[in-house]
């Protein structure tokens, strides 16, 4: 196996095991509540600046009306705090503590690097603080010359862990990215299979299907997965993420939209895929990505036809939270 392709495999396999087994005992046992006030915790990592645009910008747009409107998440009933650990979590941990100890009714959005999440998690527990999403981000530079098994799909990966399908990022963070002309792949697991209270809004994202430009799969099994494919087979998708795709395998008419939500029409495009996820989980902070999906997990994995032209991505390893205080 190429080398790249082999510590990227690694990087993502070590943000899985994180999300399966280092999320502390109850973290999600109850149901998120109704944000009022929204912060964003910077962990003085090299992807904050372009993180916090994306946050920004997520909540700028709620507030203006195009998606799922929170009290506290836009500028109209004050902008949403911002605190940057100038030291890093591992040297400003008491100042992390303080802060989740001192910051009750906010719902904050983080992001930090893998040795730092680790920290963080256990300051949420002790908080008694509820994680409602955990995402472990990682890229690699991309070399065509290099040999191995969809080295291009390699070159961003997502993985998240989801309290339940009411805040996901998945399908926001897909729309945002094919219009890159790079290849990703996202995966979601949800701990609860509890749907959203209320169908959030639609628009004509979906109206192909859930994704445009993806063909999605039911994979029956134990636990229904839903997998949306965008320039390779079915096979090579679920190959692609380790995934078996014996078995019963069920697709989904394109054209009969699944019930979620992008948010909504003329929402901004990002500038860059580290932007495009700051933007889409705080989009799942608000709710607006609240799936109607029945799944234990979906993943989104595009092949772009025309390689990896879009923007320069250099190697980069990323962990990101939202926690209800």
């Amino acid at each position: 196996m190429d080398v790249n392709r082999r510590n990227l495999m690694k990087g993502a396999l070590t943000g899985g095991t994180l999300l399966a087994l280092g999320i502390p005992a109850g973290a999600f046992a109850i149901p998120p509540r109704r944000a009022e006030k929204f912060g964003l915790l910077l962990g003085n990592t090299p992807v904050d600046a372009a993180f916090a645009a994306g946050f920004r910008s997520a909540a700028q747009y709620s507030a203006k009306g195009g998606g799922v409107m929170a009290a506290g998440a836009g500028e109209g009933n004050g902008s949403p705090q911002v605190v940057k650990l100038k030291g890093g979590l591992l040297s400003d941990y008491e100042i992390a503590a303080r802060l989740l100890e001192k910051s009750r009714g906010t719902r904050w959005v983080a992001v930090m690097d893998s040795g730092s999440a680790a920290v963080f998690t256990e300051l949420v527990r002790n908080a008694g603080a509820r994680l409602l999403l955990l995402g472990s981000h990682v890229s690699s530079d991309h070399d065509p010359s290099k040999q191995g098994i969809f080295p291009d799909i390699a070159r961003l990966r997502h993985v998240w862990a989801a309290a339940s399908p009411a805040h996901t990022a998945g399908a926001i963070l897909a729309s945002q990215l094919i219009g890159n002309q790079g290849s990703f792949s996202i995966t979601e697991n949800f701990f609860s299979a509890e749907h959203s209270a209320t169908q959030a809004q639609t628009d004509s994202a979906t109206t192909d299907g859930f994704a445009p430009g993806f063909l999605s799969y039911r994979l029956d099994g134990p636990d229904a997965i839903h997998l949306h494919c965008s320039g390779l087979s079915l096979s090579n998708g679920c190959e692609s993420l380790g995934w078996s795709s014996a078995g019963r395998c069920a697709p989904v008419s394109q054209q009969a939209p699944m019930h979620g939500a992008i948010m909504g029409t003329g929402r901004p495009q990002s500038a860059g895929w580290v932007e495009s996820v700051g933007y889409a989980v705080m989009a799942a902070a608000l709710g607006t990505g609240a799936l109607q999906e029945s799944c234990s997990s979906r993943a989104f994995v595009h092949r772009s036809a025309l390689g990896n032209r879009g923007e320069r991505i250099d190697a980069t390893e990323f962990t990101s939270f939202v926690i209800d205080i």
